[in-house]
């Protein structure tokens, strides 16, 4: 494998489900788990050992023949489930977003057959089951989103933004408008209304205007809501 296919590998793993575990095949056979990172300057790095924030870069993918990422969780439902009510806790301590909390907790409410059922139902046959439970705001895509760990994501400051987030946290402090756009890996974006006390977070390709779009939770956390 080349480094433009380990990276591609990682980058959508932690993307899509926040996943920075790997199991590497090695061209002679040999298996290795591995913790894996992209650096601010766009090089497959892995963890050190017992470190969530630094590593070292890999230069020896040549001799990989594969690189699959460790699921932690595959049962959709449990995940859904756990997802939700990390929402729920987070939405009732900031008190952003009271309709989606509403309806957060009661899809909560629902068995896991028909948690089930919405996974596998066509988008119509969605929108038609969540009327009929009065749940509202939870698009097929968002809650699709909820049975992978890229459902609840923390907002990607990057080095050299504190400014930025202090300016943040500052405008929640005392409930006035606030919006501020800076680049990492993405054009990242940052905004708060505090009328009805709502916040969004967005990560577009870089020069695009197309991208990642999120409700923010709190201060740090934000639920997908859709692709663009």
């Amino acid at each position: 494998m080349n480094h433009s296919q380990v990276k591609e590998i990682v980058e959508k793993s932690i993307h899509d489900s926040q996943n920075y575990n790997f199991m590497v095949t090695m061209a002679n056979g040999d298996k290795k788990k591995m913790r894996m990172f992209i650096s601010e300057g766009g090089w497959v790095c892995e963890f050190k050992k017992r470190s969530r924030t630094r590593g070292r870069c890999i230069s020896c993918e040549e001799l990989w023949k594969s690189v699959v990422p460790i699921n932690r969780d595959n049962d959709k439902v449990r995940v859904c489930k756990r997802n939700t009510m990390s929402i729920i806790k987070y939405l009732s301590a900031s008190g952003m977003w009271p309709d989606i909390l509403a309806n957060m907790i009661k899809l909560q409410q629902l068995s896991d057959e028909d948690l089930k059922y919405l996974y596998e139902c066509e988008y119509d046959e969605h929108n038609t089951f969540m009327e009929k439970k009065g749940i509202e705001h939870i698009s097929p895509d968002m809650y699709d989103s909820l049975s992978s760990q890229r459902g609840i994501i923390t907002i990607n400051w990057g080095r050299g933004h504190d400014w930025i987030k202090r300016g943040w946290l500052n405008a929640l402090n005392e409930k006035r408008k606030y919006s501020m756009r800076w680049t990492v890996s993405y054009d990242n974006s940052v905004e708060y209304n505090p009328d009805g006390n709502r916040a969004w977070y967005s990560e577009e390709y870089r020069g695009c205007g197309n991208g990642h779009y999120y409700l923010l939770l709190d201060e740090k956390h934000a639920a997908f809501r859709e692709d663009d």
